[in-house]
């Protein structure tokens, strides 16, 4: 009798300190997402509310900026040209709170005519006159800030010397300020500036062997970088081959906190992040090449995260409860049906809060992420580039 009691509690014990089973996320099916045709020409885009808004560089005399709204029916709301008579050029655009459009870039300064020399009393017989000299083109060596009103009035222009030029990678803008990355002699550089205009000193960030590829400014004034580098960085050494970095900058500009994402023998990156810390990015090791997807909290500890395989530049992006990736993927993916592409195409992942697949989009003739965006009014708008090299914009939704 007490050989079967102890057996029956040894069963019983077994049983408790066994782990539950949790049953595995069901497969989803890959549905068709919809294609459209930007309504201009257009290197990049904002969702402000209901509208679109596309901005690109166009050639004229100068170099100048154009950006052109579009309501929720496609139909064009206001377009702004920015021309100074100098020479301008935008890399990155955000909104702030009260709605209005920061676009950051590279500016040169007005180009001066080249005075002519007097002729008075100099024998002229044949009454040739020589034609005005050109302008003399200068380098873009200013870093711009251009704020536009969401009715598309351009309300002010902030300008800051350097001595090479500044190629603005990212821009965040929130009340309590403005957070600027970018490369800028050959290294990546942050400064903050007010609402007001006015700019910090510039925080270079390693050199050439780093990376910032993403940055979220909070209305405390600190602000969260995201990116890749393979040296010593805030006195924590390089792990892998190349890691992925989520670094802490303060308001007053130092760096107060910096992980690193490593795998052995490995090459990591993150390429995007939002406002709410979901990350994604590259893991490369040998041949073999994944997608990140992950979910931090606000002390860059990770939530949740999954790998799929996948080449280039990932995108990700937060909205309405649910996070979203975009990549470019060459084969089939575990846990989703009826994807098994011939070539490199485009696809789109729809994760739960808890990091669940919910849904796969495919976008048949895209291949390439450009972006992705989320609005309440509009739910999540991309832009890709297919084989050839042209843009389209897409959606989740089948037409």
């Amino acid at each position: 009798m007490k050989r079967y009691i102890a057996l029956l509690l040894s069963i019983l014990v077994a049983l408790w300190i066994a782990p539950q089973s949790i049953a595995a996320p069901k497969a989803v099916t890959a549905g068709l997402g919809s294609i459209y045709t930007p309504p201009v020409a257009a290197e990049n885009y904002l969702l402000l509310g209901k509208n679109v808004i596309y901005y690109n560089n166009v050639e004229s005399e100068t170099a100048d900026i154009l950006v052109t709204s579009f309501d929720f029916t496609n139909t064009q709301s206001w377009q702004l040209k920015i021309d100074s008579g100098a020479d301008e050029v935008i890399s990155s655009a955000s909104t702030d709170p009260l709605g209005n459009i920061w676009l950051v870039g590279s500016a040169s300064l007005l180009t001066q005519v080249e005075t002519a020399t007097s002729n008075a009393g100099i024998d002229n017989p044949d009454g040739i006159t020589e034609d005005p000299s050109p302008a003399l083109r200068n380098d873009l060596n200013q870093l711009a800030l251009w704020k536009v009103s969401q009715k598309g009035e351009l309300l002010a222009t902030y300008l800051l010397p350097q001595k090479s030029v500044p190629l603005a990678t990212g821009i965040s803008v929130k009340n309590s300020g403005i957070s600027i990355t970018g490369i800028l002699e050959n290294k990546p550089f942050f400064i903050t500036a007010t609402v007001g205009g006015l700019f910090g000193k510039v925080l270079f960030l390693g050199s050439a062997k780093t990376e910032i590829n993403s940055l979220a400014r909070s209305e405390d004034g600190t602000t969260a970088l995201y990116g890749s580098s393979s040296e010593t960085l805030a006195g924590k050494k390089l792990m892998g081959k190349r890691d992925g970095i989520l670094m802490k900058v303060s308001k007053s500009g130092s760096i107060t906190s910096l992980v690193r994402s490593s795998a052995n023998g490995a090459s990591r990156g993150w390429t995007s992040a939002d406002s709410v810390n979901l990350l994604s990015g590259y893991v490369l090791t040998g041949a073999k090449s994944e997608i990140a997807i992950t979910k931090f909290t606000s002390t860059f500890a990770p939530s949740w995260t999954s790998r799929y395989a996948g080449i280039g530049a990932p995108i990700s992006i937060s909205g309405g409860g649910y996070s979203y990736l975009a990549f470019t993927s060459k084969s089939a993916i575990a846990g989703v049906n009826g994807w098994k592409p011939s070539e490199a195409g485009l696809i789109v992942l729809t994760f739960n809060g808890k990091g669940l697949l919910q849904a796969a989009t495919s976008l048949p003739g895209l291949v390439t992420p450009l972006n992705l965006a989320y609005s309440r009014d509009r739910g999540v708008l991309g832009m890709a580039s297919s084989a050839d090299g042209s843009v389209s914009i897409f959606t989740l939704v089948s037409r």
